[in-house]
C-alpha cells in the first residue's frame, strides 16, 4: 500500500494559530487507503498528527484498521459480537482503531490515558483504539460495549467544532452518541425536538458566553423533552476556551 503525506491545512486555514488542544505540524503519514481518513473529525485527524509526532518522530507509519463506521455496518459488528458500542464515535467519525509503526499499542495508550484528553482502549493486541470523546479509558476486562450503559441516551454528548474560538465567534455543536429519539433541547426559550442525526448535527450555540478569555468552558443544553427517565436533564460538551489570535 501506497504511503500517504497528508497535509491537513484545511483543518488550520481559517485561523492564525492552532484549533485544537493537541495538533501536530499539519502532516500525517498514513500507510493505508485514502479513504482510511474519509469522514473522520479535523479534531481526531489533529490528534493522530499529534501522536504521531510525540511518539514516531512524525515519520513512523499509521495504518488505520477502522475509522468511520455508518451505524448499518456498526450493528452488524455488534451482531457478531464484535467489540462495538451501541453509541459507538466510530459512527459519528470521531473514533479510529490504528497501529504506529514501531511503537507498542500498550506505551501509546499509556501515553493517551495521561494526556486525560479522550477516549482511549486497549485489548492487548497490536491496536489500540483512540476517540475524541470524554476522557476515559478501557482494555478488554473492562469495556462495557455489552451492557445497557448508553442505552435511553445515557451517555449523551455535546462535541464543539473546535478546541479555541474568537472571542465573539459563533459555537457550532453537534450532539453524539445519541440511541433513542425523538428527544428536546432547550435552544433560547424554544425547546427545539431533535428527531433524527440529521437534526442532532450543525448546532449553533446562540447564548452569548462569559468572557473568561483562555480559561476552560464547557457548553451546556438543557433537555426539555426525553424519550426515556433514565436520559439526563443536561448534556454537557468537551472543554473549550475563548482565545485570541496570537
Amino acid at each position: 500500500m501506497k504511503i500517504l503525506s497528508l497535509l491537513l491545512l484545511s483543518v488550520f486555514a481559517s485561523y492564525p494559530t492552532q484549533r485544537y488542544f493537541f495538533h501536530g505540524d499539519g502532516k500525517l503519514v498514513v500507510k493505508e487507503k485514502k479513504q482510511a481518513l474519509q469522514n473522520l473529525s479535523p479534531r481526531l485527524i489533529a490528534l493522530l498528527d499529534y501522536l504521531q509526532e510525540k511518539l514516531g518522530d512524525g515519520k513512523k507509519e499509521i495504518q488505520i484498521l477502522s475509522g468511520y463506521r455508518s451505524p448499518k455496518y456498526n450493528e452488524t459488528l455488534r451482531k457478531k459480537g464484535r467489540l462495538a458500542g451501541k453509541a459507538s464515535l466510530h459512527t459519528e467519525g470521531m473514533a479510529v482503531d490504528f497501529t504506529m509503526e514501531g511503537v507498542d499499542a500498550k506505551k501509546i495508550w499509556e501515553f493517551v490515558r495521561a494526556m486525560n484528553c479522550c477516549g482511549v482502549g486497549y485489548y492487548h493486541g497490536n491496536a489500540v483504539h483512540i476517540d475524541t470523546g470524554p476522557a476515559r479509558f478501557w482494555d478488554e476486562t473492562s469495556s462495557k460495549v455489552f451492557t445497557d450503559i448508553s442505552s435511553h441516551n445515557k451517555q449523551i454528548y455535546l462535541t464543539t467544532q473546535y478546541d479555541i474560538y474568537k472571542p465573539g465567534e459563533k459555537i457550532h455543536f453537534d450532539i453524539v452518541r445519541i440511541t433513542e429519539y425523538p428527544f428536546g433541547v432547550q435552544m433560547g426559550k424554544e425547546c427545539v425536538s431533535i428527531a433524527s442525526k440529521k437534526e442532532a448535527q450543525h448546532l449553533t450555540f446562540d447564548r452569548k458566553l462569559k468572557k473568561r478569555k483562555g480559561e476552560p468552558q464547557t457548553l451546556k443544553l438543557k433537555v426539555c423533552q426525553k424519550p426515556s427517565p433514565e436520559m439526563p436533564d443536561t448534556i454537557l460538551s468537551n472543554t473549550f476556551i475563548i482565545d485570541s489570535p496570537k
